[in-house]
């Protein structure tokens, strides 16, 4: 029998609601923050964060730089947050924050029909105001016959109301070429396009309607593993200092929780598979202090897809990311506690890993 999660009739108002998405490392998160900077003073705006890993580092981040509070369903895909957890998750947020607008960023890896359809269902129409959806293209992908050939990369392009090439103070006029030729097969034709570097979007955008007639390039076929009872979870594995009993009694309940430590627990780690990706996680307790020079030159000589992570060093707290070989760091707002991920389109040998990184942290 499927469950359903309803939505508080508390307000007459509809909220209004965009989904921003693209594929991993394409600059979603900096992308909101600079939308959530615009933002006018009358409203009340909220976001939603789904990711592919378990440690929500995309959700930290945007709490952390924009001062908000983000509410989060860690460790899904699209197919996983259009049920009870994303639906909970949802209903929470317009009944305890009653925003004006929610921007939902879902993972990288995550395929949308199944969240857009969720939120036209009947069961939301009375509540919400789906409008444009948004989707960053890194124009350089396109030169890579990977990305034009994965579902998901190109689901999240056709279903997008509007299409947007970002990162392009590092792109060449053959990839600008190639970005508007790419834009120029998918019909219906985009509402609008943009050409844009730092995630610079343009708010008009997010008032645009959105048009019913967007389809899917091809039929999704569920690409993960799932084991849990309610077939809805990805293929989770806990930190192996967990007992049986404890990871039992936590299935029912991760689908909704953030993942967290116990009391005296100095790291611990999550790891996460599914659309043939492949993620660790690590959440650090605050005491966890790492050494700057040694962990960002580590970082730098993976050979990973992406790397991403929140993270409290000798040299205060930051940012740091790893895409396409290039790292990249910033300084960010004090941290409860140090988290990162790393996700690859090939298995990770969590030892293999664990063991560096915990080599990074400064001696107790």
């Amino acid at each position: 029998m499927t469950q359903k999660v309803a939505i508080s009739k508390g307000s007459i108002n509809k909220v209004t609601i965009n989904i921003v998405m693209g594929f991993l490392g394409v600059g979603k998160t900096t992308s909101i923050l600079q939308v959530l900077k615009q933002k006018p003073a009358s409203e009340k705006w909220a976001v939603l964060v789904n990711e592919f890993g378990e440690v929500g580092i995309d959700g930290a981040i945007l709490s952390a730089e924009s001062g908000m509070t983000v509410s989060e369903v860690p460790g899904g895909c699209l197919c996983c947050v259009s049920g009870i957890p994303f639906q909970a998750a949802l209903a929470n947020l317009i009944a305890q924050q009653k925003p004006d607008r929610i921007i939902i960023e879902p993972t990288g890896l995550g395929h949308p029909k199944n969240l857009i359809r969720t939120l036209t269902s009947k069961d939301y129409a009375q509540h919400i105001d789906l409008r444009a959806s948004i989707c960053l293209v890194d124009p350089r992908q396109l030169k890579d016959p990977r990305y034009q050939q994965h579902e998901t990369f190109n689901d999240q392009c056709y279903l997008a109301d509007v299409l947007v090439a970002n990162k392009i103070d590092v792109c060449s006029e053959q990839d600008k070429d190639n970005f508007y030729q790419f834009s120029n097969t998918i019909k219906p034709n985009k509402s609008a396009l943009g050409w844009v570097k730092n995630g610079q979007l343009d708010l008009a955008w997010f008032d645009l309607p959105r048009d019913l007639q967007r389809r899917s390039k091809g039929h999704h076929v569920h690409g993960h593993s799932h084991d849990h009872e309610h077939k809805h979870e990805h293929s989770h594995k806990k930190d192996h200092s967990e007992s049986d009993s404890e990871k039992d009694s936590e299935k029912n309940s991760e689908s909704m929780a953030l993942v967290s430590l116990k009391p005296g627990q100095n790291y611990k780690a999550f790891e996460n598979e599914g659309m043939g990706y492949f993620s660790i996680g690590w959440l650090f307790a605050e005491d966890q202090i790492f050494d700057h020079s040694l962990l960002s030159q580590w970082l730098m000589l993976l050979d990973v897809e992406r790397v991403k992570g929140l993270l409290i060093t000798d040299k205060g707290t930051r940012v740091m990311n790893l895409k396409d070989q290039v790292f990249s760091e910033m300084p960010t707002r004090a941290l409860a506690q140090s988290r990162i991920e790393i996700i690859h389109n090939q298995a990770l040998n969590k030892l293999e890993l664990e063991q560096p990184l915990l080599a990074c942290l400064l001696p107790q």
